[in-house]
């Protein structure tokens, strides 16, 4: 579980840096995208690694996926396309992210 949940982890941070990096146009939402995947992979690497301190590495893991999540509703705002269903649908896919990482 613990692989399976890392490699989703660090997946799905790759999609979004590089979604970050094809964005025509960078702004506070890319920035939040970006450090929250940093912050993704910050966690899976240190998750796998350094077991020692399994709250604070979830904590780390939740901040990354928040930000994401901020991001991308963010981007929505700007462009006046906001669906929030779309944003749930994100947010249930991170939670079980995290809980497959975590769960090892």
């Amino acid at each position: 579980m613990k692989i399976c949940g890392t490699i989703l982890a660090v997946l799905y941070a790759c999609i979004m840096i590089l979604a970050v990096i094809k964005g025509n146009k960078k702004s506070i939402s890319s920035a939040f995208i970006a450090g929250g995947s940093l912050l993704v992979l910050a966690y899976s690497f240190l998750n796998y690694f350094w077991n020692r301190h399994a709250i604070i590495l979830l904590v780390v893991g939740m901040i990354g996926m928040a930000a994401i999540s901020i991001g991308a509703l963010i981007n929505g705002i700007r462009q006046n396309q906001v669906h929030i269903s779309h944003h749930v649908i994100r947010l249930i896919i991170e939670v079980v992210v995290i809980a497959l990482c975590a769960a090892g």
